[in-house]
């Protein structure tokens, strides 16, 4: 039975929510550089990047289309090698929208919250030593030379149809979700109305990718009648994903006042607000 997702349906799909995607980073740039008036901070070089990563997976997706097997599957040592290069892009890719909120966490979180500070520290590692491991198993848990895994012979390993690197992959993917857009909940007490919103909203933002991926998870563990949709699937989290990074700092775009208030920490959709020194200028 044909699929009712074709390849072309699928690709589609795919660049319509990268191009969203990508608006999104261009917005957050623009309210950087241009509204605010400041150079652009780790957080937002990491940001691009994640775009870039992104449009990785795409390629991918679409050299797989050209190839014709989203509609009629067939193996090949050309769709063996995308697939390899397809999972860094993928697996490990997906670790840098994380990076990114991290980063932006780190230069607006009050820095006069020890058991907070620990707890950025303790899941920062955790982010880092997790996609490492990721992109360790991606390349050698089949062994040495890694193309062992574009190998066409019955039974040959293959990391991107391997066990143990998905169930670890989607594993540390989750979880790290869970911590990084849990955190900031951590700082509801205290805080007033509109700022305890901005913190429900963020939570939000990360709720979407973190479902996708279960979803993901959960379709690629049945026999789905869509195997296309594990692309579309890859490709909402991967955007929805950067979405969630870039839209904390669109606030300024709402509010003009911001641009002339440089050192302004209110916490927007991930910021927390803090306390100008004494004597110092507002």
């Amino acid at each position: 039975m044909a699929n009712s997702i074709g390849g072309k349906d699928c690709m589609i799909s795919e660049w319509i929510l990268l191009v969203a995607a990508w608006s999104l980073v261009a917005l957050r740039m623009y309210t950087r550089l241009l509204v605010q008036r400041q150079k652009l901070r780790l957080s937002e070089y990491i940001l691009l990047f994640s775009a870039l990563i992104g449009l990785g997976l795409i390629i991918c997706d679409t050299l797989t289309y050209q190839l014709g097997v989203m509609d009629e599957w067939e193996s090949s040592v050309t769709l063996s090698k995308i697939s390899f290069a397809s999972n860094y892009f993928y697996d490990f890719g997906m670790g840098f929208p994380k990076l990114s909120m991290l980063a932006f966490y780190w230069g607006v979180f009050p820095s006069d919250r020890p058991t907070l500070r620990k707890a950025m520290y303790i899941i920062t590692a955790y982010v880092c030593l997790a996609y490492f491991t990721v992109l360790w198993l991606d390349t050698f848990y089949c062994g040495v030379p890694v193309s062992i895994q574009w190998s066409q012979e019955e039974g040959a390993c293959s990391v991107f149809y391997a066990d143990t690197p998905f169930y670890f992959n989607f594993t540390m993917n989750l979880s790290s979700y869970i911590f990084i857009y849990t955190l900031p909940l951590f700082l509801l007490k205290g805080m007033s109305k509109e700022h305890k919103t901005a913190i429900y909203f963020t939570f939000s933002l990360g709720i979407v990718p973190a479902l996708t991926t279960l979803i993901r998870f959960i379709t690629l563990n049945t026999d789905s009648n869509e195997p296309n949709l594990v692309y579309i699937l890859s490709m909402v989290e991967m955007a929805t994903a950067i979405a969630a990074v870039s839209v904390p700092g669109l606030k300024p775009l709402l509010d003009r006042k911001s641009s002339v208030q440089p050192d302004d920490r209110s916490f927007v959709s991930g910021e927390v607000v803090r306390a100008e020194k004494q004597g110092d200028q507002v």
